[in-house]
Order: structure tokens, then C-alpha cells, then sequence
């Protein structure tokens, strides 16, 4: 008599759990992400072309294997998400390339593929879940974009270019999801130590850390922690919006 309410109480409190979709999420701040939302109980899919870490001791994670430029693709995995858990609460959009080299040098190539991943990608599943939060008439969305976006550097013209094209995209889609009750917002990370960042030369990072007001590099966790807010009720009225994590290196 006291055994059965309590289940049905537990089922009932994880059938409440928020899901969250994070692309790029088996490294970096992806995965920083992914650790971030599943210690604070919501469940999570990863949509990846590598799998995560075995995070099933920390909760309720999916993998899905997928190249976040295919617009097919996008769909099916958010499909399947809301298949398996029944909603949508929150898209992560992590996954990212970079390809360096000077404008008169830059191969179209490279151009099209960062384009592809850190733009088209983002464009995808933000299309793809756009459905779903217009019918739950809620949702939140956080891209990850680059203090590039707003102030370039020498040498990264094609990561500069998508980076900057996702903010205008989250403000575009700010826009039009907004009457749903849907967030759409943009992190700009400066230097972060990532897989992404581990090539760069020791001399560069240096200096780079030298330009921020906290003297230090950022941590994955740093940037998944501002992502955490603007995906919490805290962060109900911010849209639209690209926030900085970059330790005052703009200031």
C-alpha cells in the first residue's frame, strides 16, 4: 500500500525531467554540457559523430550518431528524441570545426566544410526542433558562437564568417520563435582549453590569456554553466542575445 504511490510518485517526477539535445557533445563544451545538465537531472541526447564517454552511471543519456550538416538527419534524431521521452525542452548547439588560413590563401574547401558544421549545422537542428517548441509552445536554444564573431583576428576567415552568422541566426530566430515562448540565445566564448584549441601554439595562448581581466583560460565548464542559465527559468526574458564568457577579454 505505501510501496505503489511512491513509484508511481518517482515515475511520475522523471516523466517531469526536462530533455535537453546537445550537438558536438562528445568533447569540449559539448560534453561539458552533457555532465553539466545530467548532474542537474534533466535527461540528454547527444548527437555526434563520435560517441560520449560512458555517462549512463550519471543519468539518463542517449548517443545518436550524426554529421550535424545533414538536414534529413536533424530531423530523424529529434524524432527520435521526442519519441523515446516525449518532449523537447532545450537544443545545445556545440558542434564546431575550424579551419586556419589567410583570406588570399583560404581553400573553398575548408570554407565550405567549417561553413557546413559550424553554420548549416546549427541552422539544421535549430529548423528541425523549431516544430516541436511551436507545439509545446515552449523551448530553449543556446548556440555556441565566438568572441571572433566580434572581433576578428588574422588567419580564421572561415570560422570567423560562421561564428558571426550564427549570431545573426539566433537573433533571427529569436524573432520568429518568440511568440511561441521560445528562447533563442548565443554564447561567445574567448579561449577555452578544448580538443579544438589543444593545437594552438603555447606562445599564442599566452597571450591571449594576458588580454583577459582574470588572467586565466576558460574551462569547458565555465562556458556550460552560462549555457545552464540561459536554459533555466532564471533566464525567461533573455533572447535574442550574445553573451560573452571570455573572462573580460573584451572588456
Amino acid at each position: 500500500m505505501i510501496r505503489k504511490p511512491a513509484r508511481e510518485l518517482w515515475k511520475a517526477r522523471k516523466r517531469r525531467s526536462p530533455v535537453a539535445l546537445i550537438t558536438g557533445g562528445a568533447s569540449g563544451i559539448g560534453l561539458a554540457c552533457v555532465r553539466r545538465f545530467l548532474k542537474d537531472g534533466w535527461r540528454v541526447a547527444v548527437a555526434d559523430l563520435r560517441p560520449t564517454p560512458d555517462l549512463k552511471a550519471a543519468g539518463d543519456v542517449a548517443f545518436f550518431k550524426a554529421d550535424v550538416r545533414s538536414l534529413p538527419r536533424a530531423n530523424a534524431v529529434v524524432r527520435a528524441v521526442v519519441k523515446r521521452w516525449g518532449r523537447l525542452d532545450a537544443l545545445i548547439l556545440c558542434a564546431g570545426i575550424s579551419r586556419a588560413g589567410l583570406l588570399e590563401k583560404a581553400k573553398i574547401e575548408d570554407w565550405q566544410a567549417v561553413l557546413d558544421v559550424d553554420l548549416t549545422g546549427v541552422f539544421a537542428y535549430l529548423r528541425a526542433a523549431a516544430t516541436v517548441f511551436e507545439t509545446q509552445k515552449s523551448g530553449k536554444v543556446v548556440a555556441v558562437s565566438s568572441t571572433l564573431a566580434l572581433r576578428a583576428r588574422h588567419g580564421l576567415t572561415a570560422y570567423i564568417a560562421a561564428k558571426a552568422g550564427v549570431i545573426g541566426l539566433v537573433r533571427a530566430a529569436a524573432r520568429d520563435l518568440g511568440r511561441f515562448g521560445v528562447n533563442v540565445n548565443a554564447v561567445c566564448p574567448g579561449l577555452v582549453n578544448t580538443p579544438l584549441t589543444d593545437p594552438m601554439p603555447a606562445a599564442i595562448k599566452d597571450r591571449l590569456r594576458d588580454e583577459t581581466a582574470l588572467g586565466r583560460i576558460a574551462e569547458p565548464e565555465d562556458v556550460a554553466g552560462v549555457i545552464r542559465f540561459l536554459c533555466s527559468g532564471d533566464a525567461r526574458h533573455v533572447t535574442g542575445e550574445a553573451i560573452r564568457v571570455d573572462g573580460g577579454q573584451l572588456a
